[in-house]
């Protein structure tokens, strides 16, 4: 029963197609030879569970397959558009005719339902689900609003389901074989590609649950933004000051003045100095020394020595 309703659901969602009308629609139940229906190449779904479809087999191979597949019609044969699991199964249960419902749809639209009924069907791997979602933006140009709204899902749904895709390959492997849920996956798009991948397997051998790697994800992000502040911060003060100025001589003048002045801070003397006017005809330049904090620093100098 579920499953036609999932049908029903796709059958609407035909209905409701850009440009076509239920007269332009021309459905019709048939039993189609099964080695003329050819694969979607638009099937969101990547991983079949081969325990799985052996026990869908086994099933068929009993009881027959009750729900029809959809196909459209193509040249020399038909093409999958609903049912890629039960196409295999019988396959393997050794039928040599399926009930298909045959019906006319666009490439982008037979994507589309393809993609709702693995949906509906819940076993869908997120990744999957993005991948499907980026092909289809691409292919049509829709923005993600649009497409939310023709999957009757907020536009944040799509966000999230797309940043997936951030993932290190590895990492995406993991998700489509179950190894890591949706929620676990998402909070590692946060971290870098090794630290990634170090963590969803650590995440995967302790069994971390999502709400706990997030936490520990935030951690982690903080660190790592604590490290690279740092890291600027040196590289900064081993590189000393620079200047890019104007060509000529004035330019080399500056350049000469922004050596002296990173001489004499390097010395310890509190010198600093910024261009107030650069013209063609005028060229003010500010330098500032602090000379309490110079007699501060040459008072602690000659105590040192004395103390010595």
């Amino acid at each position: 029963m579920a499953g036609m309703m999932n049908f029903l659901r796709n059958e609407s969602l035909l209905h409701g197609m850009k440009n076509e009308t239920a007269n332009d629609q021309k459905r019709r139940l048939c039993d189609l030879p099964i080695d003329q229906i050819r694969p979607n190449p638009l099937q969101p779904r990547q991983y079949f569970d081969e325990d799985d479809l052996q026990e869908l087999a086994t099933s068929i191979a009993e009881l027959g397959v009750i729900q029809p597949v959809v196909v459209c019609q193509v040249e020399n044969g038909y093409e999958l558009i609903v049912g890629e699991r039960r196409l295999r199964a019988a396959k393997r249960a050794g039928l040599s005719v399926i009930p298909a419902i045959i019906t006319e749809v666009t490439p982008t639209d037979q994507q589309v339902i393809a993609l709702v009924e693995n949906i509906h069907r819940s076993n869908l791997s997120s990744i999957e689900e993005a991948r499907c979602l980026q092909d289809i933006l691409q292919r049509t140009g829709w923005n993600q609003s649009y497409l939310a709204q023709r999957l009757g899902r907020s536009q944040s749904a799509i966000a999230n389901k797309l940043r997936l895709l951030k993932l290190e390959d590895d990492v995406q492997t993991m998700v489509l074989e179950g190894e890591l849920g949706e929620r676990q996956a998402r909070a590692l798009v946060a971290l870098e590609g090794d630290v990634q991948k170090e963590w969803a397997q650590r995440i995967v051998d302790e069994k971390i649950p999502a709400k706990d790697v997030e936490k520990l994800v935030r951690q982690e992000s903080s660190k790592t933004d604590t490290l690279k502040s740092n890291r600027t911060t040196q590289e900064k003060k081993q590189k000393g000051l620079s200047f890019a100025g104007p060509e000529g001589p004035t330019g080399e003048l500056l350049k000469d003045l922004a050596l002296l002045v990173e001489q004499s801070r390097r010395r310890g003397i509190p010198v600093v100095w910024k261009v107030k006017e650069l013209a063609q005809r005028q060229l003010i330049v500010e330098i500032a020394v602090d000379l309490k904090e110079q007699i501060v620093n040459d008072e602690e100098k000659a105590l040192s020595h004395e103390s010595k």
